[in-house]
């Protein structure tokens, strides 16, 4: 449904004009439209249909109007009654005037940002929407003449900014007919008169553009007794002077639809592209971080919502490898490159770059970011300085910057994940097909492989020689069969173990152990017992959390940290590698576990009970691997 005021008034429901009783409910339609949604008192709706000769029962018959108003509203549409008078209640923009004005404001900060393309598209919608004068059937009538005159201003500076665009585009051959009409129509009005003046000297009439500016003074002088203001009067010598910036302003920047083409639809991830589709749209998350683990389909996500999104920006979207940069200070020219965006002698590149994103309405992804983090502060930057620029980052850690929405991307589904590993199986081995029993060995192993896409597909990998449960016999070492992925992969990509790699390689020493050190709990660890026994402090911990290494459980209101199996493997090996580091955490584990059991047993009889129960269900695991290793020794 729709009220329009820009022009004659009119209600339209879904299939089409809806007839008004009487001329009375025209004008209280009209006075409920002026408030836009706020209340209009009783006694502006009786002078609104009245005037000052309302009759004596004027109250009641205002109620009655209200009433059969209100019959014929269509659907979503209501007049609400409230302590001093009525308000007309509308979903969304349907009140025309409402729509217009969003639109103009749209288009005035396009033309700010020295976007014209988009500002001429932005005012021409705008404009799109007047069908006469603003509340024509009333616009002289005292109780609309504030409200129509202020919005068919509104409509003069639309039509400005709109052929000031189209100038600046290079159309002044094309559009001056159309200036010199309006500054006709508006002959005191000096803006207009700047346009035609401009107009004229782009299109190679100089000397109509300077009779122009004395017949506008003239005009000035003898109607109101001024003379031209100052951005008349400098633009009249700048035409003197062949001024150079008088020339068309620069041309919008083009589309740059740069993403790569996906090997194939996305499996999964319905849940996660609507909260993205939710951010972009609303254009309050304009630093989004996609952040996970390894192998986790970060990079396919990206190009998934990047791909759906593009045609919404006016620039399109682009996406950046950071991988291959391994110097935080190259970051910067690497986006300029991709951009095509060249260095000006004398201005730091970020400046070079930060205004020509000004005027581009782009969504920009940086993929994998995670071992150059320190150039996200030049990213904050980029968004803060241009207005209509959205990034989309792919990281394995966090940026910790201010502005940044971390959007946390996790295994998919145990559905999704087997659908992928059958995908990748057939792509490789056309005829392969699942019994009840190679379905459950397919269930298992994208279990055993926690839902990682990288990892499905590398297990699937195998399906060329390997049925589903011998390759899940085998996956009791999953960094050892989990090779051989795709050639055109990045070598990160091409093991499981490369994979987890990359991400350890971004640790310190202190980090790397600690790392290494909570793989000695199976069913993960408390913080007490990942300080007492891993050496992890809270700092090392958030760090390994941000680099999503370990993940941070809630159960029963306590925090339990763990590793992904196939990150936990990792960390074994790790772990086993260094000696002196493998007996000192084992053997800390060891008396951790036993001074447990200690505290434990006399609980196991009192009050506290129930919870000592609980407790030690949740460290069984790491109570039964202490009692294996001290059977070891």
């Amino acid at each position: 449904m729709e009220v329009r005021v820009l022009g004659v008034l009119e209600l339209l429901g879904e299939d089409g004009p809806v007839p008004l009783p009487a001329p009375k409910h025209r004008r209280l339609l009209a006075a409920l439209a002026l408030g836009g949604g706020r209340t209009q008192s009783n006694d502006e709706l009786l002078d609104a249909i009245w005037g000052e000769a309302p009759p004596s029962s004027a109250r009641k018959l205002l109620q009655v109007y209200v009433s059969q108003l209100r019959r014929v509203l269509p659907d979503g549409a209501t007049i609400a009654t409230r302590p001093t008078g009525y308000a007309l209640e509308l979903p969304g923009e349907c009140l025309d005037a409402t729509r217009f004005e969003r639109l103009a404001a749209e288009a005035s900060r396009a033309s700010d940002e020295a976007n014209p393309a988009l500002a001429a598209s932005l005012a021409q919608r705008a404009l799109a929407l007047w069908r006469g004068r603003a509340y024509a059937d009333v616009a002289y009538e005292d109780f609309a003449r504030g409200e129509a005159e202020r919005l068919e201003e509104l409509r003069l500076v639309a039509w400005e900014l709109r052929l000031r665009a189209k100038l600046d585009l290079g159309g002044a051959s094309q559009m001056t007919s159309e200036v010199l009409a309006l500054a006709d129509e508006h002959p005191l009005r000096e803006s207009v008169q700047e346009l035609a003046m401009l107009g004229l000297y782009r299109a190679g009439r100089q000397s109509e553009a300077l009779d122009r500016f004395a017949a506008t003074r003239s005009r000035l002088r003898d109607e109101l007794g001024l003379e031209p203001g100052p951005k008349l009067r400098a633009l009249q010598r700048r035409i003197l002077e062949h001024s150079t910036d008088l020339g068309t302003a620069a041309a919008p920047p083009s589309r740059m639809d740069a993403l790569p083409e996906p090997p194939g639809p996305i499996v999964g991830r319905a849940e996660e592209l609507d909260r993205l589709r939710t951010m972009l749209r609303s254009g309050t998350s304009r630093l989004i971080v996609l952040a996970g683990a390894g192998g986790s389909g970060k990079t396919r996500l990206a190009i998934e919502i990047a791909r759906e999104r593009a045609s919404s920006f006016a620039n399109g979207a682009v996406m950046v490898e950071l991988a291959p940069v391994h110097d935080p200070s190259l970051v910067v020219p690497t986006i300029a490159h991709a951009l095509g965006v060249a260095e000006t002698p004398g201005e730091a590149l970020l400046d070079t770059l930060a205004n020509a994103l000004r005027p581009r309405e782009l969504l920009l992804v940086l993929d994998n970011a995670e071992h150059v983090r320190a150039a996200a502060p030049a990213w904050v930057e980029l968004v803060s300085r241009a207005s209509r620029l959205t990034v989309l980052v792919t990281s394995r850690a966090v940026l910790h910057v201010s502005g940044e929405h971390v959007f946390p991307v996790g295994p998919l589904q145990e559905d999704d994940a087997v659908e992928l590993f059958i995908r990748r199986a057939r792509a490789i081995h056309p005829t392969f097909e699942l019994d009840r029993g190679g379905e459950h060995a397919v269930r298992e192993i994208c279990r055993r492989l926690d839902g990682l896409p990288l990892a499905l597909e590398l297990a699937a990998a195998r399906a060329r020689v390997l049925d589903p449960q011998t390759l899940l016999d085998r996956l009791a070492s999953r960094l050892t069969i989990l090779t051989g992925g795709a050639r055109d992969l990045p070598a990160r990509q091409q093991t499981l173990r490369e994979t987890v790699a990359w991400s350890t390689n971004l640790l310190s020493e202190h980090e790397k152990d600690a790392f290494a050190a909570l793989a000695v709990f199976p069913a993960g660890a408390t913080l007490e017992a990942a300080e007492t026994v891993g050496g992890a402090d809270l700092d090392v911990l958030t760090t390994l959390v941000d680099h999503h290494l370990v993940r941070r459980e809630d159960a029963s209101g306590t925090s339990r940290f763990s590793q992904l199996e196939t990150i936990r493997e990792y960390a074994q090996e790790a772990l086993a590698s260094n000696r002196t580091l493998n007996d000192a955490v084992r053997g800390r584990h060891t008396d951790w576990c036993i001074a447990l059991a200690e505290r434990a047993e006399p609980e196991l009889t009192g009050d506290t009970q129930a919870e000592w129960f609980a407790r030690l269900e949740a460290e069984h695991d790491n109570l039964r691997a202490a009692l294996v290793e001290l059977q070891s020794r």
